[in-house]
């Protein structure tokens, strides 16, 4: 009995195991105490890991890598799980391309998911841009709704690619085209959906050279689809203004549009471009070749299936088995190594 009691005295507890967060933001601020205007003792960057060694509402007690102790706001952090989550995100889009880039009216947070409940991940600055990706309409959860109010029931969301090559969503409400102003103020009220480059035309007249822009447009509301227009402009040197040399309306079309660099078809060569467009009860993908001041359609074939939905799985990290009791013996005869 003595030598169980002696046993149970000098066991060894492991200590816990170190709570740690990854910075999501480019820089954050590390103050010496709770209030703002407390000294700053360190400013770290953009996906570096810290230790959370307390907690205080919706402050976080952090121990950077040079040992410096603060705190910091929790939605300025990730945790270990929700990186390895965007990392699950990020492998499963590397093929999706660019549908340009939407910039944000404000400061706007990026969620790792589709959902003002999911964790942001990162949060652009005023007029800072994200390439977009594709465009989803997401009923809210009862939180939400409640939270925003019941008269909303869905929000418009946009997956983008972020500058440090992540991605996650935002609201689509929140953002605006970031193509240029001399070929957005030929909106007209309707929404910029995506936009490319076509190719470059030279005005050697007055040494510029201006691209050739292909966009997608919707009306205001909510659809089931993502355009229901595209349009051609080309530079005009004789007028010096951009021309439409292409309108098409009255479609249902789904991203992403997809840009070839070069199609080569009977009439000669030139830069081309695929829509995904709903065609009665199915869906074709339409090719069309920019040849010169004009604007054919080459092709039409049934679309593949879209592609699968982003799945993001929590992997439990798989844990050793707990010594048996003669190895928890010698490991406390012999002390540590």
């Amino acid at each position: 009995m003595l030598g169980l009691g002696l046993l149970g005295c000098t066991a060894r507890t492991e200590p816990p195991p170190v709570e740690e967060a990854f910075i999501a933001r480019r820089s954050v601020t590390i103050r010496a105490d709770l209030p703002t205007s407390s000294p700053v003792v360190a400013t770290v960057k953009l996906g570096s890991r810290v230790e959370v060694v307390g907690r205080r509402r919706r402050l976080v007690r952090v121990r950077t890598a040079g040992d410096s102790e603060g705190w910091a706001r929790d939605d300025e952090l990730i945790s270990r799980e929700v990186r390895d989550l965007m990392e699950q995100s990020r492998a499963q889009t590397t093929s999706y391309p660019s549908q340009g880039v939407v910039r944000a009216f404000d400061r706007l947070n990026v969620h790792l998911q589709a959902g003002l409940e999911s964790p942001p991940i990162y949060q652009l600055e005023k007029d800072e841009g994200a390439e977009l990706l594709l465009r989803r309409i997401v009923e809210r959860t009862p939180g939400e709704a409640a939270e925003q109010g019941a008269a909303v029931v869905s929000d418009g969301w946009c997956l983008v690619r972020l500058p440090t090559g992540n991605v996650g969503w935002l609201l689509a409400r929140r953002v605006y085209s970031g193509i240029p102003d001399e070929i957005a103020q030929y909106a007209e009220g309707r929404r910029i959906v995506s936009y490319a480059s076509l190719e470059e035309v030279e005005d050697e007249r007055r040494d510029l050279v201006k691209p050739t822009w292909l966009w997608t447009q919707v009306g205001k509301g909510k659809q089931t689809y993502d355009f229901d227009r595209f349009r051609v402009f080309r530079w005009s040197d004789r007028r010096n203004a951009y021309q439409t040399i292409k309108l098409r309306t009255s479609l249902q079309g789904f991203l992403p549009v997809v840009v070839h660099p070069k199609l080569e078809v009977d009439e000669g060569t030139g830069p081309g471009f695929s829509l995904t467009l709903q065609r009665g009860d199915r869906r074709v993908v339409r090719t069309y070749v920019l040849l010169g001041q004009r604007v054919a359609e080459v092709s039409e074939r049934p679309a593949p299936p879209p592609a699968p939905a982003i799945r993001l799985e929590l992997v439990e990290p798989t844990l050793a088995p707990p010594p048996d009791l003669m190895n928890r013996l010698l490991s406390w005869w012999h002390g540590p190594s």
